[in-house]
């Protein structure tokens, strides 16, 4: 998992950084937090959300560290939470949630940040901010099925995984709940 982390938050600096739609690049770090919630459930989604965003906090210069990796945390947590409550499988559930995972983050992100004083994320207004959660949301939804793949394929290889037990740890992938083909 440290190393899908890794190559995510490498290819987000490099490569994600350049594919801008109306000046808003994609977030791979979101999204494969969605994936652990949609695939490990609340514990898994706030594991990965927590290392994701702590990472991606340390390329973010213009906010505390931390922000990312709150945010990311209780987006990951529930997502998990609603997949293990409410949601039942289907095929294009992990778009969908792709979608509203990241359209609900950039917003708890931008209200967090707003909370602890981070005045210059709302310099944009109402329309810049909704914006920015719709392109996200949209690249998310594209995004979320290669990198559900990946995630799948290697939460089930990950060490350790079949010691911890159903629900339990960031390496556990319920393999029913995330159908990705």
């Amino acid at each position: 998992m440290g190393l899908l982390l890794v190559f995510l938050a490498l290819v987000q600096t490099t490569l994600a950084s350049d594919l801008r739609v109306f000046q808003v690049a994609p977030d791979l770090m979101i999204v494969v937090t969605i994936c652990a919630g949609m695939a490990g459930g609340t514990q898994a989604g706030a594991w990965v959300g927590f290392w994701a965003g702590l990472l991606a906090d340390m390329f973010v210069t213009t906010t505390p560290v931390g922000l990312s990796a709150l945010t990311y945390c209780l987006v990951g947590a529930s997502i998990g939470f609603v997949r293990e409550s409410f949601l039942h499988d289907r095929r294009l559930l992990l778009p969908v949630a792709g979608f509203a995972g990241t359209a609900a983050a950039v917003l708890l992100f931008v209200a967090l940040g707003d909370l602890f004083g981070q005045s210059q994320l709302l310099v944009g207004g109402r329309s810049a901010i909704i914006r920015v959660a719709l392109v996200e949301a949209l690249w998310s939804a594209v995004l979320i099925i290669p990198v559900g793949f990946a995630y799948t394929r290697l939460a089930r290889g990950s060490v350790g995984a079949d010691r911890l037990g159903p629900g339990t740890g960031a390496g556990t992938v319920h393999t029913e709940r995330l159908v990705v083909k």
